[in-house]
């Protein structure tokens, strides 16, 4: 994937938290701040999109099924796909 570099000013202690963390996780420093940015954009739902009334309809549809207890488990679900592994 093409990358941009961009320059930013940080403090002394947040620069050395990333550089600790980096460390630790054997990766790269900007590994580190996408990770954070990413989780920032998450939590802020920055560019997140919005469900589609379609989607929305879905959502409602499985939350009350799963109410009433209309549910099957994974393994159940996987097996039905062929998607187990036995």
């Amino acid at each position: 994937m093409p990358r941009d570099n961009l320059s930013v000013s940080l403090p002394p202690k947040t620069r050395s938290l990333i550089e600790r963390e980096a460390k630790r996780a054997k990766r790269s420093r900007s590994a580190i701040v996408n990770d954070a940015l990413q989780l920032y954009f998450r939590l802020r739902k920055i560019g997140a999109e919005e469900p589609s009334d379609e989607e929305r309809a879905a959502i409602a549809q499985g939350k009350h099924a799963y109410e009433r207890g209309e549910l099957i488990p994974l393994d159940e679900w996987r097996h039905a796909l062929g998607l187990s592994d036995h």
